[in-house]
C-alpha cells in the first residue's frame, strides 16, 4: 500500500465511528503493546468534565483503537509508528523516534477519545500529522517533524496551542507552485 495512502485511509477509518458492542477492556484483556491501562484511566479519572458524559469502557475502546486499529481499519498508531521508522538505519535515532512516538501516542491516546465537547485532539489533527509524516518521511526530516508535533500535541493539551492553529501549512507551508489556480 502506498504511504500516501496510509493517512489517508487512516483518517477516513477515524471519521466513521462504529457501533460494534464490545466487551470491557479490563487489565487482564489490555494489549501489551501499548502503554499500561492505568496510564488512561488515571487520565480519564481527572477529567471530571468527560467522565460525566463518557463511560470509561468507551474511552477505554477508543484507546485501544487508536493503537490497533479496528475494523474499518487495521491500522492503527502502533503501525504508523513502525512506519516512521521504515528505512532509519541509525539505532540511536531509531531509538530517539520510536520514544518520541511513544510520547506523541500517549498524548493523542489520551485525549483524542474524549466526547466532541471535552477534548482538545481532533480527527483533523490527526489527518494532518499522519499527512506531515510522510512529507516528512520524503525528506528525510522524520525527527524535525516528530519533534513539532509533540509540542504541539503537549501544547493542544495544556491550552497553549488553539485548536485551530494545528494545519498542514503549520509544518510544511505551501509553496506557490503548488496551487493550480495561480
Amino acid at each position: 500500500m502506498s504511504r500516501f495512502l496510509v493517512p489517508l485511509l487512516f483518517a477516513f477509518s477515524l471519521l466513521i465511528s462504529s457501533c460494534a458492542s464490545r466487551a470491557p477492556i479490563h487489565a487482564n484483556n489490555w494489549p501489551a503493546h501499548i502503554p499500561p491501562r492505568d496510564y488512561f484511566v488515571e487520565r480519564y479519572e481527572a477529567d471530571a468534565d468527560n467522565k460525566a458524559s463518557e463511560d470509561l469502557d468507551e474511552y477505554l475502546l477508543w484507546v485501544v483503537r487508536f493503537y490497533e486499529g479496528w475494523e474499518l481499519y487495521s491500522n492503527g498508531w502502533t503501525k504508523v509508528t513502525q512506519d516512521s521508522l521504515h528505512g532509519v538505519k541509525d539505532p540511536i535515532l531509531a531509538q530517539e523516534i520510536k520514544t518520541k512516538m511513544d510520547l506523541i501516542g500517549k498524548g493523542i491516546a489520551s485525549e483524542w477519545p474524549k466526547n466532541k465537547k471535552d477534548r482538545r485532539i481532533f480527527t483533523r489533527h490527526i489527518v494532518v500529522w499522519g499527512n506531515a509524516l510522510v512529507e516528512a518521511i520524503k525528506r528525510d526530516q522524520e525527527l524535525h517533524l516528530i519533534n513539532r508535533v509533540l509540542a504541539d500535541v503537549d501544547g493542544l493539551v495544556a491550552y497553549r496551542v488553539a485548536v485551530d492553529d494545528i494545519k498542514a501549512e503549520r509544518y510544511f507551508p505551501k509553496d506557490a507552485g503548488d496551487d493550480v489556480f495561480m
